[in-house]
This record gives C-alpha cells, sequence and structure tokens, in this order.
C-alpha cells in the first residue's frame, strides 16, 4: 500500500523545516518527498495544521518502573528511606518484581506503559530491565514499537543494610547467558524492529572480565551496550576504590567507551569525562525529570557544551518523551543562563537523528528518500498553539501529547487520529495497573514499602 502524506510542516535535523512537501511512504519506508502532488493511487492523510516529525527515540528507559514506582517513589523526603533512594526503594522492589511477578503480569504492566510511550510520539525506545522481565519484548512487538533490549547484568546484586549502606553480594548467574537465549531468540538483526543488546547495571555491579565479555559479544553480534555510569556517589566511590579511576576511564579500560554504547545518565561526571565520552564516539542518554523528582538538575547544559553525542530518555518516569525534551530544554536554559540553550531544533534532534545513530541506525530519524518509516505528528491547529510563528518551538514550548494524530514505525500505523490502532488501550491498562497493585501488596507483605511510604497508598497494602 501507498500512503501520501501532506502535513503543514516536516522537519528533521539534516533537511530543517520545509512547507509544501507530500510525504510518500510505501513497503516501509519513505519513497519520496515532493513539492508537487503526487498522482499516485494512494490513501492520503491531509493535515494542513500538523507538524510531521522522524519518530522519537527515548534513548534510555525502565518500562516495568514506570507504573511500579508511580507516585511511590515522588516527594521522598527526609526518614522516609533508610539510605539512597536506588539502593533502598528502587532495586529492592525490582528483586521483588522480577521473583513474584507471572510472566502474563510482566508483560500486561510493560505494555501498559509502553502504551503511554507511543501516545507522546515515541516510536522507538532502548529499555533496560531484569532478563526474568523479558515478556517486555513480545509486548513491544505486539504494539508495533522499535526496541532495543538491554537486560541487566550482575557480577554483584546491590542491596542496602538497616544503617542505610550498601551492600553486595555475588548472584548465581550473571545474566549473560540467558541474554544470548534471547538473542537467539528475538533478535532481528542489525536491520530489524526488534533488537537484543547488553544492559549491564553499572561499572561497579560488573567485574571488568565480564564486562570485556559483555563488550566481545556485542561486538560480535553488531548489537549495542547500555551502561548507568556516573549516575550516584555510590557507585563512583565503589568504582574508585575498587580500580583506583573513575567510572568513565573504567569504561574506556574495558571497552565499553566507544560507538555503540549507550551511557545512561552521566549526572555526577566531571567535564573532562564529558571531553572523554564525546572523543570516544560514546552516546549518553539524559534524564532529567528522574533526577528532578530527587530534587537534582541534570547538567545539561555541560553536556552539550562537550559536544557528545545526547539523547533523551524517560527512565520510566513520566514516560511522556514530549514532556522529557521539555524540561531537558528548560534545565539546559536554566543552567546555561541563556534563552537558546538546547533550542527545539536541538532537543528534536536528540530525540530523533542524534538518538538513531547513537543505536547505529542511520536510515532512521530523517524524513528523507530510503529511510525506514517511522514517523510522527502533531495536530497544531489547537489554541493551545495558535497562532503558529514557529511549529518547532510551539511543539516544545507548548506542546500536548495528547495533540498526536498520527505514528507509525516502518509505515505501519500504530495511532491515528489519537486513537492507538494495535491495542485496545482501556484493556492493556486495566490489566497492567491490576498487576502493578498486586506487586505493591506483595512487596508491603514483604516489608519492601517502608511505613512512612506505605501509609500514602491509595488502597489497603494488606489484607
Amino acid at each position: 500500500m501507498t500512503l501520501v502524506i501532506e502535513p503543514g510542516w516536516a522537519w528533521d535535523a539534516e533537511n530543517g523545516l520545509r512547507t509544501g512537501v507530500h510525504v510518500v511512504v510505501r513497503d516501509g519506508r519513505i519513497a519520496d518527498v515532493v513539492t508537487e502532488r503526487p498522482t499516485l493511487d494512494a490513501e492520503r492523510i491531509v493535515a494542513p495544521d500538523a507538524l510531521l516529525l522522524p519518530g522519537l527515540i527515548n534513548l534510555h528507559n525502565h518500562a516495568l518502573s514506570a507504573p511500579l514506582f508511580r507516585g511511590l517513589a515522588d516527594d521522598i523526603a527526609p526518614g522516609d528511606l533508610p539510605g539512597h533512594i536506588v539502593f533502598s526503594l528502587l532495586m529492592p522492589l525490582g528483586d521483588i518484581v522480577a521473583s513474584a511477578m507471572t510472566e502474563e503480569e510482566i508483560g500486561d504492566a510493560a505494555e501498559m506503559a509502553l502504551l503511554e510511550g507511543l501516545r507522546s510520539g515515541m516510536t522507538g525506545v532502548l529499555d533496560v530491565f531484569r532478563v526474568a522481565q523479558w515478556p517486555f519484548v513480545e509486548r513491544a512487538k505486539r504494539l508495533g514499537l522499535r526496541s532495543w533490549s538491554c537486560p541487566y547484568t550482575f557480577s554483584d546484586l546491590v542491596g542496602m543494610a538497616p544503617d542505610g549502606t550498601p551492600t553486595w553480594t555475588r548472584p548465581e548467574a550473571t545474566g549473560f547467558e540467558a541474554i544470548l537465549d534471547l538473542f537467539d531468540r528475538y533478535d532481528e538483526g542489525p536491520r530489524g524492529v526488534t533488537r537484543i543488546g547488553f544492559g549491564p547495571h553499572g561499572p561497579d555491579s560488573n567485574e571488568p572480565a565480564l564486562l570485556r565479555r559483555i563488550d566481545a559479544a556485542a561486538r560480535e553480534r553488531n548489537t549495542i551496550v547500555s551502561i548507568h555510569a556516573t549516575q550516584n556517589p555510590i557507585e563512583i566511590a565503589r568504582v574508585k576504590q575498587r580500580y583506583g579511576k573513575g567510572s568513565i576511564e573504567h569504561l574506556r579500560d574495558v571497552g565499553l567507551l566507544r560507538p555503540g554504547v549507550v551511557l545512561a545518565h552521566g549526572m555526577f561526571a566531571t567535564d573532562e569525562e564529558f571531553a572523554a565520552i564525546a572523543g570516544a564516539g560514546a552516546a549518553l542518554a539524559s534524564c532529567p525529570l528522574a533526577f528532578a523528582r530527587s530534587g537534582r538538575f541534570v547538567p545539561l547544559a555541560r553536556m552539550e557544551a562537550a559536544g557528545l553525542r545526547l539523547g533523551i530518555g524517560t527512565d520510566g518516569v513520566t514516560l511522556d518523551l514530549l514532556q522529557e525534551l521539555r524540561t531537558a530544554s528548560v534545565f539546559a536554559k536554566v543552567q546555561s543562563g541563556t534563552s537558546h540553550g538546547l533550542s527545539a531544533p536541538r532537543i528534536l534532534r536528540a530525540a530523533t537523528r542524534d538518538a538513531a545513530l547513537a543505536l547505529g541506525r542511520d536510515d532512521l530519524g530523517l524524513v528523507a528518500p530510503g529511510q525506514c518509516a517511522d514517523l510522527v505528528m502533531f495536530d497544531l491547529g489547537s489554541s493551545r498553539y495558535q497562532p503558529v510563528w514557529d511549529p518547532l518551538r510551539a511543539l516544545i514550548t507548548n506542546g500536548s501529547a495528547a495533540d498526536l494524530t498520527l505514528a507509525m514505525v516502518e509505515g505501519r500505523v500504530l495511532l491515528r487520529d489519537g486513537r492507538v490502532l494495535t491495542a485496545d488501550a482501556a484493556s492493556v491498562t486495566r490489566r497492567g495497573a491490576a498487576a502493578i497493585r498486586r506487586m505493591w501488596q506483595e512487596a508491603a507483605r514483604r516489608g519492601a514499602i517502608p511505613a512512612a511510604i506505605a501509609e500514602r497508598a491509595s488502597f489497603p497494602l494488606r489484607g
């Protein structure tokens, strides 16, 4: 089938903003972009008030974390937790989910989270999860989303002692062999919609030998690696204590500072470390709302000044990628003391072409002939935007996910006129919410939710 899209505006990072174009989609790709209306036997989408963009790519996410921690991990006050939120709440609850959730429940919760991402313009996502949460892969396929799944590996599991200090224990298995099995089962190759990569949790929780083994396996399979790096002071201190160097230098020495590696967060990296990331060709995925919920600004202005390949992720907080892009842009402006930090074209480039290149896909992220037809379109016809002076700035400054009118992956329409076509949204939401409520109750039963947080629950956690 041939589809012709006739938007008011089309934009991508290389061709800029264009008007009066007709985008021809055929066999999963953009066949042509022309200025004269083509005389083709084709379905047409005529949208004179709409902005057509390459599909947005979420470069770091934890789909299961979004509904699991929604509200539960917000407004944490002194005394609510015994130590750092990662080790005293997020990781323990994640462990319970990995052990107590059925495969069906994991899939239901993941699909609910992915549904929300799709509704905000996300057509591709790099997701990191425990190996036991592999049903994520099938649910992403069911929705039609492009996915890069990077299950965790651990040489050491991180916990929290009663005094709030982190504890480390050796697991029976690292997860490496299980990832190879998932790769053989699901990976569709370098140009596929579904990819399996490696997600070592961090340089503090993976031994150098395992990281080198992951580097070799990823190179051999032409797939990606995603790893948290300089995300908190505990990680940095442990790497320094064990190896006598910073996290970024350590990753360089084990082969994981290179193209094809996506570093997550970089929250506490120095300017020298940002420069090293840029020089090595690795990418950095920043998730500003994840740290803002704990009262911290992600140093986006410094990241941008370093010239590194920057992508944006939701980290499983809101899953609204458009909101995350706006937050990143505002943070950079405040930090730089300028009004132009991470401007609308720049932040959209981060979420489209730069993210695609970080994942090794030169056939994604542009509205151009030969590119995969991963496209989204926002209707700018409402009072929220009108009159439109500049559509890109209108979208980033005032935009709402509710105005997404079209989303497709390789020409397959996933959302049209605001309605998801690949799933029953109400049913997905009902099943996903039920799965998470049961996990909250199980976590409370095991004492994994501190009392000060448990008392905020809107329904009984026990009985």
